[in-house]
């Protein structure tokens, strides 16, 4: 079901500096929900019961909402322009006996180009650490010597250690969205450490959005406005393709969100989610643009803990993976295959700037079929074949042609 809100506006200032003077037009957006009685099923957690957050197109429509929701007994607690995403994000608390769907309704019947939402917090799609060899690389046939990234990359995720002997002399660029403390960094770091790997992509630049802070509950998780902050960041800084770990249930602020930064020419990559093959599908990696990865062992099965549907799009490895830095760990998730994805994107010239739909006909002749004959829920168009992804003039200076 999509649900398409507001007339279409004819923007065509770049994702770097989108002029605030179009604040006056609003653009369409369109939301891309489950059904109702998933989104009954799978409320998931928050990151604080009793906020409630909403996005407007403009300033005008932001003010209106301020007012009229205080008029209700709404208690305003932050208004935060959005720019490269076009959108102004309002925080509120609500009152009781108010729920969640209760503050909802309220907030866009006060102003109806609003979407509202409950701030739900996202996990990290990571496994456990393992002990196996190295083969990664060779199960993706990926390019001897490496390739050369086409432009910077960008990551939702923990923090990033820029010490770390794995991410050490890369260029990392880092800010920090996490409400609460931050999370300790290591997640961020391991995945940081496989996309800018120069055995596998060099002359990468990273954008660096920590999002993963402390809830209210104390669990380590990304709430919505964390994610949307981080997300508006890397768009600000021309950042066209994103690496997300983060997994949870759907969330039409976020899919507002993905939907503009989709809208100005941002690919987003995300992890499929460790719940399991009966778990609901997760979020952001089950919305329609965004690229769905899901992650193999070194014989090709699937992840026992992956989550299954008809949004998967391909399988990358992503159990028992070598890190870089030469100190011999290993980690599992579908988080971890995700920048053997990105990774491909970025290293090729066609695909780096290129649409969801036209990366999901590539995958067509960049995959291995798996499982059931053609596409299918369990490994999507099957496992990632890199080689194609890397041309002769993109390849490391000196790294032989295969």
């Amino acid at each position: 079901m999509t649900r398409d809100h507001a007339p279409r506006c004819q923007i065509t200032a770049p994702l770097l500096g989108i002029a605030l003077a179009l604040a006056g037009c609003s653009p369409s957006y369109t939301l891309n929900p489950p059904p109702p009685e998933q989104i009954r099923a799978d409320a998931g957690m928050v990151f604080d019961a009793q906020e409630i957050l909403a996005l407007t197109s403009t300033p005008q429509a932001a003010e209106a909402l301020r007012a009229g929701a205080g008029a209700e007994g709404f208690v305003f607690r932050e208004q935060r322009a959005l720019p490269a995403l076009e959108l102004w994000m309002l925080r509120f608390e609500f009152p009781l006996p108010l729920d969640g769907p209760g503050a909802i309704a309220a907030l866009e019947r006060i102003e109806t180009s609003a979407t509202a939402g409950v701030n739900h917090a996202y996990s990290l799609a990571a496994g456990p650490v393992g002990s196996r060899f190295a083969y990664a690389d060779a199960l993706v046939g990926w390019p001897g010597g490496g390739c050369v990234s086409q432009g910077p990359i960008g990551m939702l995720d923990t923090g990033v250690d820029v010490t770390a002997p794995g991410v050490a002399g890369a260029r990392v660029v880092s800010e920090s969205f996490a409400r609460g403390a931050p999370a300790p960094e290591g997640h961020g770091t391991d995945v940081a450490s496989l996309l800018v790997d120069p055995v596998r992509l060099g002359g990468v630049t990273l954008y660096s959005a920590g999002v993963v802070g402390q809830s209210a509950s104390g669990a380590r998780v990304a709430s919505v406005d964390s994610i949307l902050e981080g997300l508006d960041w890397l768009g600000s800084q021309g950042v066209r393709l994103v690496n997300v770990s983060l997994a949870g249930p759907y969330n039409k602020l976020l899919d507002r969100a993905v939907d503009r930064a989709n809208a100005h020419g941002m690919t987003i990559v995300a992890a499929v989610g460790n719940d399991g093959a009966e778990g609901a599908p997760r979020y952001p990696a089950a919305l329609h643009n965004v690229l769905a990865v899901t992650a193999v062992d070194a014989r090709r099965a699937i992840y026992r803990n992956a989550v299954q549907g008809d949004f998967v799009d391909v399988a990358a490895p992503g159990v028992n993976v070598l890190l870089p830095g030469g100190d011999t760990r290993f980690a599992s998730g579908t988080s971890i295959a995700v920048p053997f994805v990105t990774a491909w994107l970025a290293s090729d010239p066609e695909l780096y700037s290129a649409d969801v739909a036209t990366i999901r006909a590539a995958l067509a002749d960049s995959t291995m079929d798996l499982g059931a004959p053609g596409p299918d829920p369990v490994f999507g168009a099957g496992l990632l074949q890199a080689g194609s992804g890397c041309g002769a003039d993109t390849r490391m200076a000196g790294a032989p042609a295969h």
